[in-house]
């Protein structure tokens, strides 16, 4: 079925060798000629897709090798570990096909750092302009600053919903199955999933329009938007059998011919069903070579310590928390799932939810060995994936990954890994990784879109309409300005300093708060003064009550003591009794004075508890309070704004979803691939940045 060729009215500019692409690819021939590139990815509504600009780029430097886009379909549809759901931002949970089976709903959730703060999504997520997985966590708050339970207690909207509100990504949604046992992706059948990913669409494509001010750039936006549904419900009605990860990759052919105008011949589309398949017929091929190393007995204990001191600190478990034999790849067995592989002497177990438990005739040394095994225990339709660590590895023996500047969290601690092999004297040959660096938004002004910021970035640009021209001339120095700002919140340490904080660099109402504040907290200073007077008189009357009270203690000692002599000598008894009679004067004239402080403190008290119990001070007490909540909200407010526009537009720049250039401007997507930088990076051996 042909492409919707509305999506593709304009051919832009050609684009152009540039040099240092030239040096690159020149670069890539030399040390791995005619290796395929491989671009794989959960969903092509993100940027996998937009790598096809690369196709570009080698079309103009005259370098043409075979180029395959894959869909990665082994990984978990979407998973969500928690009890409570939000019960604000949540959308009604979309029905499931009837003939679904294991789960009833289909839930399209935000992510934040509260109620869904464990969820997962692979498969189905979606982010609309601008928009990104940038959660704004509890801990970037604390290192602005920030006292977020403090605001959080005293919110309107309650302690749990502000939580989730402030912390959620903003532009972001992700669909996730509520079934009891997770499913990968090559599993879900399209039509079940359908409604809820046609929903998905809808809430990405609808947010983005929002993003355009102007009637007839945003008219044109939504055509394309609905042309984009359109295919995607096409192709969903070609067979009842058609799974997501088969929609996925026939969409791959759609937004090539959208984006690039054509599917060029040296271009294929797979899945990692099929990369992966591991079986006899399989072994053989140099992406299960890695696997190998795991298996020698030579070699499995040295690549095992690597494993486990790579991901040391880490929140990849090492292998031993798995179990005795366990090793870093998976097998997917059709219709048992997906779990660890464990390879001992006497056995072969896949921690699948029900494990699959195999005994052996004998050890399994060798991956040739292990694919007649797991052939006569499963068939011949099991994938083998390789874990965090080593699935990047297993492809790079056989293919150029591409990735885009920031693809890939987990590819230091591959390095890591396989350095720490290569030291101990196993060899690793793997081709390099291709890293394409994009301009994004430097290039986003190659046509003037009208663009209506969304409230974090029309803060931070300070004004909420603006030509993506310049939008493009300024992001760059919005984010730099919103750092500076994280840092300068941080130095805000006391309520006062954040006021004068506010007060110089916001609106003229926060200067005549921050007048207010000095003035209430001046008259609080007076009657604090005045207190500090009357507890330097307490403290006074009770030294002389603690001095008074000893000074009783030893007269009394006293005049046990002559009472005593007087009995004792005759002589003196006179002399004794007229000094004891001394010393009782004494002691009465003491009591009167105690009693005297006694009443003095008294009265103190009952004038330090007047002072601070007034009517007038209760009253600035609480305005005092109100204003550093809503300083402190307002802080909150301001790191979000930071965060979303410092982290978030360098996250979409490295990143950006493909059908965004389509609804805004293939210019746009043109101009990007341009300016588009590439770098080979290596797992092993040579370094380049």
């Amino acid at each position: 079925m042909p492409a919707v060729g509305i999506l593709y009215t304009v051919m832009p500019e050609p684009v152009e060798c540039h040099p240092s692409v030239e040096s690159v690819l020149e670069q890539l021939e030399r040390i791995a000629p005619g290796v395929p590139l491989l671009a794989l990815g959960q969903t092509v509504f993100w940027d996998e897709p937009t790598k096809s600009g690369l196709l570009l780029l080698m079309a103009a430097c005259g370098r043409t090798r075979p180029f395959f886009f894959g869909v990665h379909d082994t990984d978990y549809f979407g998973r969500l570990h928690t009890k409570r759901l939000p019960k604000e931002s949540v959308p009604p949970p979309v029905p499931a096909s009837p003939k679904r089976e294991g789960a009833d709903w289909l839930l399209m959730l935000p992510h934040n750092d509260g109620s869904t703060r464990g969820l997962w999504s692979a498969a189905g997520e979606i982010s609309c302009l601008f928009g990104s997985e940038t959660v704004p966590t509890r801990a970037r708050y604390a290192e602005a600053g920030a006292q977020l339970e403090k605001v959080a207690r005293r919110h309107p909207l309650g302690r749990e919903a502000f939580l989730d509100a402030i912390t959620e990504a903003w532009g972001w949604r992700g669909l996730v199955a509520t079934d009891s046992v997770a499913r990968p992706v090559y599993e879900m059948s399209v039509r079940e999933v359908l409604p809820a990913l046609d929903a998905l669409l809808q809430w990405g494509f609808e947010n983005t329009l929002e993003c355009l001010a102007d009637p007839d750039q945003r008219d044109r936006a939504r055509q394309r938007a609905d042309a984009i549904r359109q295919r995607v419900h096409e192709l969903a009605s070609l067979a009842e059998s058609l799974s997501l990860a088969d929609l996925y990759r026939y969409l791959y052919r759609d937004f090539l011919v959208w984006l690039i105008g054509e599917v060029p011949e040296m271009v294929g589309f797979t899945r990692t069903t099929e990369l992966l398949r591991f079986a006899p017929d399989t072994a053989h091929l140099p992406r299960f070579q890695l696997l190998q190393r795991f298996l020698d007995p030579r070699t499995r204990p040295i690549c095992e310590r690597a494993y486990n001191d790579a991901v040391a600190g880490t929140d990849i478990y090492a292998l031993r928390e798995f179990g005795e034999g366990a090793l870093p790849f998976d097998l997917l067995i059709p219709r048992r799932g997906r779990g660890t592989l464990m390879l001992t002497e006497r056995y072969l177990t896949v921690l699948t939810p029900e494990p699959a438990v195999v005994r052996l005739a004998e050890p399994v040394q060798s991956v040739d060995a292990l694919a007649r095994v797991i052939a006569e225990a499963f068939g011949e339709g099991v994938t083998l994936i390789g874990k965090a660590l080593t699935l990047v590895p297993m492809l790079a023996h056989e293919f150029i990954c591409v990735f885009n500047e920031r693809g890939s969290p987990y590819l230091s601690q591959s390095a890591r890994m396989l350095d720490q092999i290569q030291r101990d004297g196993v060899a690793i040959n793997l081709h390099p990784l291709l890293r394409l660096r994009y301009a994004t938004w430097d290039t986003m002004g190659a046509e003037c879109i009208q663009l209506r910021l969304p409230e974090h970035l029309a803060a931070a640009f300070g004004e909420r309409e603006l030509c993506s021209e310049r939008f493009a001339r300024r992001w760059r120095a919005v984010v730099q300005a919103q750092r500076e700002r994280l840092h300068e919140l941080r130095r805000c340490r006391s309520p006062r300093e954040l006021m004068r904080y506010l007060a110089a660099h916001l609106s003229e109402e926060w200067r005549d708060k921050a007048r207010e504040y000095e003035q209430l907290h001046a008259r609080l200073q007076q009657v604090g003064e005045q207190a500090a007077y009357l507890r330097q008189q307490a403290h006074a009357l009770h030294a002389e009550r603690r001095a008074l009270q000893s000074e009783r203690i030893r007269l009394e000692r006293e005049k046990g003591e002559l009472f005593r002599q007087a009995r004792q000598n005759p002589s003196t008894r006179g002399a004794c009794l007229a000094q004891r009679e001394a010393c009782e004067a004494r002691l009465q004239a003491l009591s009167a004075r105690l009693r005297a402080i006694r009443q003095q403190l008294r009265a103190l008290l009952a004038q330090r508890l007047q002072i601070g119990r007034t009517p007038e001070l209760t009253a600035i007490r609480e305005r005092v309070q109100t204003l550093e909540y809503e300083a402190e909200l307002t802080r909150v407010e301001l790191v979000r704004t930071a965060i979303l526009t410092a982290d978030g537009l360098v996250h979409t720049s490295a990143r950006p979803a493909a059908w965004w250039f389509l609804l805004l401007s293939e210019r746009w997507f043109r101009a990007n691939i341009q300016q588009t930088e590439l770098y080979l990076e290596w797992l092993t051996g040579e370094r380049s940045k």
